[in-house]
């Protein structure tokens, strides 16, 4: 994990390479997750000055999983390797995400531990790897999982495109509570990399204002948006199995889950 220096009360200064399993706190306001108040977020990537990494939402509430949400919950552990300056019990979804720069993470609390396998086994889940989407034969009645979205007018300004993927698993992404989603350009866009999928002539594509044969799809972007007020609307397109399985592949290779 590299050393780390103290630099207050619980928490350590942090190398210039984090890793998944490393939990630190951002502070009241650093993004919409925690407008509210400070709050524990835990690693699923790793995160370098040169790699964004993803991070997953943690509380004391239990309030997501009444609805169905997936989470573990870690008891705090004071000393030992697996030390993870938690106070209090905390709750971590996986399926509640955010993208994370490595300048915004000022200090760590601590580590993960023995529970970092059961945190990718929950992403696995809350993501619904495998299951297939919300017209797949069998699926639970109402999910959401696959289709495409229109975001509202911010969002769309903060990603730069009106039009994202749900990823959320099927059971509960029929709250239309938090949707994972992952944004989705016209192909011309962004240049194809490791972690920026460019999918070729999908019915789905005449979605886009201007007809496009290709589209990009940034899986490094995945991230959580609060359906009610993030989401404008459905459309009536839901990505192919063929770019569903693209993309679930570039997720598991991203946060490290068996395939």
């Amino acid at each position: 994990m590299g050393n780390a220096r103290f630099s207050g009360p619980g928490e350590r200064q942090v190398p210039n390479a984090l890793h998944a399993g490393h939990i630190f706190r951002l502070p009241k306001g650093a993004t919409w997750l925690n407008r509210d108040k400070p709050r524990p977020f835990v690693l699923s990537t790793d995160c370098t000055p040169s790699q964004l990494g993803t991070m997953v939402y943690g509380t004391t509430q239990e309030t997501e999983r009444l609805f169905a949400a997936g989470c573990i919950e870690v008891a705090p552990m004071r000393a030992g390797l697996n030390a993870n300056g938690l106070s209090e019990l905390t709750r971590f979804f996986p399926g509640i995400l955010y993208p994370v720069e490595r300048p915004q993470i000022k200090s760590i609390l601590g580590y993960i531990g023995r529970r970092l396998p059961d945190l990718r086994a929950e992403l696995r889940h809350s993501l619904g790897i495998g299951s297939g989407t919300c017209i797949t034969s069998g699926v639970p009645a109402g999910s959401w999982r696959g289709r495409i979205v229109r975001l509202h007018d911010h969002v769309e300004r903060d990603l730069r495109t009106p039009f994202a993927v749900l990823l959320t698993e099927h059971t509960y992404s029929r709250e239309k509570r938090y949707q994972a989603i992952v944004p989705i350009y016209p192909g011309g866009t962004l240049r194809s990399n490791g972690s920026v999928l460019i999918v070729e002539h999908k019915p789905w594509m005449n979605l886009f204002s201007k007809p496009e044969t290709t589209a990009a799809i940034p899986v490094q972007l995945i991230q959580s948006v609060w359906y009610p007020t993030d989401i404008a609307g459905e459309t009536p397109h839901v990505i192919d199995d063929a770019s569903l399985r693209v993309v679930e592949g570039e997720l598991c290779a991203r946060f490290s889950l068996p395939s």
